[in-house]
């Protein structure tokens, strides 16, 4: 049975309200988020495959005070013109069934390259990351169990996004040991290129407390 949520979250460095609306299901997820800064606002859509991995990300970012429309497209028209999009940035990044990472960038409307990372580099990535998005570090802690075997650590290679740029990079991350809560979930070990933090999720792994990052200040559980 899917679970609906949706979370909002109170972002630090910079100031900013992070907000998502996801669909959980036995084995993947759907979700849309924004985040509004003072000076860009961020609007993402996020597809996953079977047991987590990273189908279709598709992000935009605008200046402030710039209409940013929406991430809302499905996914058979993700790689539409964005002509349209003028004063801001997009990026469609895609994982396909045999692990190859593609994707297409505009920026003020315009095709630009993605630059992607050497396809090497990034052959084992199963999951983006949106730079100061809470939402993506469900899929790693889903997938690596931690909420059932706390006692040790996974490592896996990502497609990060900066934001608000939207240029992609390869990052190796950590995850585990973790401590795990009476509630159901855990306090989770990161670490990543010497960033380090306790991640507190929820049963479901979706981030409650990502100190340094941001912290969620309310959510709703749908049908």
């Amino acid at each position: 049975m899917a679970v609906d949520r949706l979370l909002v979250w109170r972002g630090v460095d910079p100031d900013r309200v992070d907000a998502a609306r996801v669909t959980l299901h036995d084995d993947r997820l759907h979700a849309r988020g924004t985040s509004l800064a003072p000076d860009h606002t961020v609007t993402w859509r996020l597809v996953t495959g079977p047991g987590w991995t990273t189908r279709v990300l598709d992000v935009r970012t605008v200046p402030a005070g710039d209409d940013a429309g929406a991430a809302d497209r499905d996914d058979a028209d993700a790689d539409a013109d964005a002509g349209a999009d003028d004063g801001g940035r997009r990026l469609v990044l895609r994982r396909d069934d045999a692990g190859r990472w593609s994707g297409r960038r505009w920026v003020d409307g315009r095709v630009v390259a993605a630059d992607l990372p050497d396809p090497a580099e990034l052959a084992g990535a199963l999951d983006c990351d949106l730079g100061l998005c809470p939402l993506t570090n469900t899929m790693p802690v889903l997938r690596s169990g931690l909420l059932d075997r706390a006692d040790r650590t996974v490592r896996f290679t990502v497609a990060w996004v900066s934001v608000p740029d939207l240029t992609v990079h390869v990052a190796v991350q950590d995850y585990g040991p973790a401590e795990r809560l009476p509630s159901g979930g855990a306090v989770v070990h990161f670490d990543s290129d010497g960033f380090t933090a306790d991640l507190t999720v929820d049963r479901e792994g979706l981030v409650v407390s990502y100190p340094g990052i941001a912290d969620r200040i309310t959510d709703r559980i749908g049908p």
